[in-house]
């Protein structure tokens, strides 16, 4: 025991100790957090774009080609502005208010035809994993045909038309609840005693900013 201290007293390694190493320290990295998630915000700006394809036929013309082309109901393209609020279920569920302008506009050499409304959506939806489901009632305001030339007589006024829309948004930014998906629409259009109904399905890009405090 005195040797031992002696040696190390004199800087010495005792025996048995040489070529001993102490072990290095292994640091263990953090481990990955979980991916973001979109939820809803308390209240929520909202932005959208949306193009709509119809499948019942309202305003058919034939140019001297034979070629042809139609103004279908429940056509064309809209912008919509809109507010989220009422979140429920830690943010997965919420509802949307959004009025928008649609248009859709047929032309030709002699003559052209202009569609507008007013469409305004009173939708549930829900966060599902990366998705945006959504669901609910819509009525277009306001829906009128406009004609000139040989497209004169498609002056339509209609009346207010109700319908549903389902949509399906793959969420590409969390943070600002951007989706891109698709959406379907339907809606019961009457007009001069006349009514129908106008299918359609198309794209939509929408943004759901985040105003009031984010539920977590």
């Amino acid at each position: 025991m005195l040797l031992l201290a002696a040696q190390a007293a004199a800087g010495q390694e005792p025996p048995g100790s040489r070529g001993v190493r102490p072990t290095p320290e292994v640091e263990v990295a953090p481990a990955s957090s979980a991916p973001e998630r979109a939820r809803a915000s308390d209240n929520g700006l909202v932005l959208e774009l949306h193009s709509d394809f119809g499948f019942e036929r309202l305003v058919p013309i034939e140019y001297t080609d034979a070629s042809r082309t139609t103004l279908h109901l429940n056509d064309g393209f809209a912008i919509a502005l809109g507010w989220s609020f009422l979140p429920l279920s830690e943010g997965r569920l919420g509802t949307r208010v959004a009025v928008g302008f649609k248009l859709d506009m047929l032309r030709a050499s002699n003559g052209d035809a202009l569609f507008t409304g007013v469409p305004v959506d009173v939708m549930e939806f829900a966060y599902v994993g990366p998705l945006r489901l959504g669901a609910g009632a819509s009525v277009l305001l306001w829906g009128r045909t406009s004609g000139s030339g040989f497209l004169e007589e498609a002056r339509l006024r209609f009346d207010p038309s109700p319908g549903v829309v389902l949509d399906a948004e793959w969420i590409v930014a969390p943070r600002t609840r951007t989706g891109l998906g698709v959406r379907a629409s339907w809606y019961r259009f009457s007009w001069n005693g006349v009514a129908r109904g106008g299918p359609s399905i198309g794209l939509v890009i929408r943004a759901d900013l985040p105003v009031g405090r984010r539920v977590r």
